[in-house]
């Protein structure tokens, strides 16, 4: 049965940006490799502009095609020279990026050289200006399966050619010198003594084709789904199984997970059976185990297990249907378990417990206006006079920087009180919000050392006069010199939502918070400091931020969504300098 495809995400809007801050602890990786042998999937990835600047009109990224593009797409393997290219029916007005892009698992080394072409005309491609590959998510391919060949255009970051413009073709030549493939292996990884949650994920017709009216995601099951759970670690064999009240219409995706972070390797045996009969299971069809994002899991939390079937995806069985039972037996023979990399070491010194320090706001809009942290590696420092402006950038010329109306009011923070930072006056264009009815980031940075002597309370976020509800700050970890708390981080899943607060327009913001833990109090800031904040009223009871050092890390940011149905995941800046949206 030919199904339609059901999509998971919304249409996808916003950019692709550049390296991030903040990061992730990873077990480290080593690898025994050989030359392969195989013959890899090559296109041209690409994000621009057809009629008018930040349309995003056109794009590709080896699936769908937006906008009047004619693709050539090829095949490689070592020692192979393959041209591929984009043809376009009118100049193109602008490119935001541009990037071979070779479909491959496993590839742990390789060299390529590359040739650019523009309308037929070889242009000169620095191909030392970054690495000659990286695994990158692209379109539906993943972050393992999407591999980057160096020369190529990223608006926000890696440029090897000039930004080109006007033209209606370009090609990539690229000669594959090397392409050495692995399994991966992890220094230091340990075998698992955990036990972990095991369910079954469901997703499927109940009544009529398409009605989704069946689904279970290892928490909430739909009305008729009966789930039996189970526990599993190391050398166990457990059964999780789903029950149907009335028999399937149609199975979208089923497949078993269990839950459990930091695993970098494992190994597992499957069976499954369909109203209690075995069915044949074709575990070639793709990984023994992976990490993927389901329910409220996130993709660090929810391992999927092969053997199940994806209608859109990997296809472990044949598919079912009219079926009351779907079990799955799983064995665990392997689990392991990755040692972290050390975090950022602190040169934070001792807090001067008598001194004075000073507190910043900091945000950055959906377009990318932004006042970053004082002491971030794309801070200016606040003893510039970039850092008192609000900055943007222009919708004319790209990559050109604008100063949105705005002033900040900084706190001096003299001893243990209630401070209030801020910006007012803002006159944002009026597309600023146009993709997103909410900030990317919302927090305030200090000169504080992050040591864990200081106390940061009781915070308070106002909106244009009115307090935000659902505020839960968090102390920035990544952040190990200077104390700063985020309150809201579209880029971390424990920061995304905050109570609604309006933007059209948005003219000013503010943060109250206490502080504690020096040898002296403030009592005159408690006192005016509240005053401006709360008009003249007590300040409203808010989150303890506790700064010791067990708050939990914001992790590695990935994955803007790009324009027109095309996930582009290249990576985001905490808060953004050099980019042109």
């Amino acid at each position: 049965m030919k199904k339609r495809f059901k999509k998971f995400l919304a249409t996808a809007f916003a950019s692709v940006l550049a390296l991030t801050t903040f990061g992730a602890a990873v077990p480290t990786i080593v690898n025994a490799a050989e030359e392969s042998t195989e013959s890899y999937r090559v296109f041209v990835a690409f994000g621009g502009d057809a009629a008018e600047e930040n349309d995003w009109g056109l794009s590709y990224a080896g699936g769908d095609v937006s906008g009047d593009i004619t693709v050539t797409d090829g095949e490689i393997k070592v020692g192979d020279t393959v041209t591929v290219g984009l043809e376009f029916a009118e100049p193109v007005v602008n490119v935001w990026y541009v990037a071979p892009t070779i479909v491959a698992e496993k590839v742990v080394s390789a060299d390529f050289d590359v040739k650019v072409l523009i309308d037929g005309e070889e242009v000169a491609a620095d191909l030392t200006a970054g690495d000659n590959w990286w695994y990158e998510e692209t379109g539906d391919f993943s972050k393992t399966e999407a591999i980057r060949v160096a020369g190529g255009f990223n608006e926000w970051g890696t440029q090897y050619i000039s930004e080109p413009s006007g033209f209606k073709k370009i090609e990539f030549e690229i000669t594959a010198k090397s392409i050495q493939v692995g399994d991966a292996a992890v220094e230091n990884a340990t075998e698992s003594t955990e036990t972990y949650p095991l369910y079954l994920a469901f997703g499927g017709d109940k009544a009529e084709e398409n009605d989704w009216a069946l689904s279970y995601d290892g928490e909430t099951a739909s009305e008729g789904i009966t789930a039996t759970d189970a526990e599993i670690k190391v050398g166990d064999t457990a059964k999780v199984k789903l029950e149907f009240a009335e028999p399937v219409l149609n199975a979208w995706y089923f497949a078993p997970f269990i839950v459990g972070e930091n695993i970098v390797d494992a190994d597992f045996t499957v069976k499954a059976y369909v109203d209690g009969k075995e069915v044949d299971l074709d575990m070639s069809q793709g990984d023994n185990w992976w990490y993927e994002a389901t329910g409220s899991y996130s993709d660090k939390e929810a391992v999927r297990i092969a053997g199940g079937f994806n209608e859109w995806g990997a296809q472990y069985m044949a598919e079912p249907s009219g079926f009351t039972s779907l079990e799955f037996e799983i064995t665990a023979n392997k689990i392991m378990i990755g040692a972290e990399e050390e975090k950022p070491q602190s040169n934070a010194g001792p807090v001067d417990l008598d001194g004075t320090y000073h507190a910043y706001i900091g945000f950055q809009t959906p377009m990318y206006s932004f006042r970053n942290s004082w002491s971030g590696e794309s801070g200016y420092g606040h003893d510039t006079p970039e850092f008192d402006q609000v900055t943007g950038w222009s919708r004319e010329e790209s990559g050109v920087e604008i100063v949105v109306p705005g002033t900040y009011t900084d706190a001096e923070i003299k001893g243990n009180g209630t401070y209030t930072v801020s910006v007012n006056g803002l006159e944002f264009p009026e597309d600023e919000f146009s993709s997103q009815e909410y900030m990317n980031l919302i927090f305030f940075s200090t000169d504080i050392p992050n040591t864990g002597e200081i106390t940061i309370s009781d915070v308070v976020l106002k909106v244009n006069g009115s307090e935000v509800s659902d505020v839960n700050p968090i102390v920035n970890e990544e952040s190990v010199n200077y104390l700063e708390i985020q309150l809201q981080n579209i880029y971390n899943d424990d920061l995304k939502t905050i109570g609604y607060y309006p933007v059209n327009p948005l003219t000013d913001m503010s943060i109250t918070f206490t502080v504690s833990g020096f040898n002296y109090d403030n009592d005159g800031a408690a006192v005016e400091e509240n005053t401006e904040a709360n008009g003249g009223e007590d300040a409203t009871e808010a989150p303890v931020v506790e700064t010791e050092k067990n708050t939990p890390p914001i992790g590695l940011i990935i994955g803007i969504v790009c324009g027109c149905l095309v996930i582009v995941g290249l990576v985001v800046f905490l808060i953004v300098r050099g980019k042109k949206k």
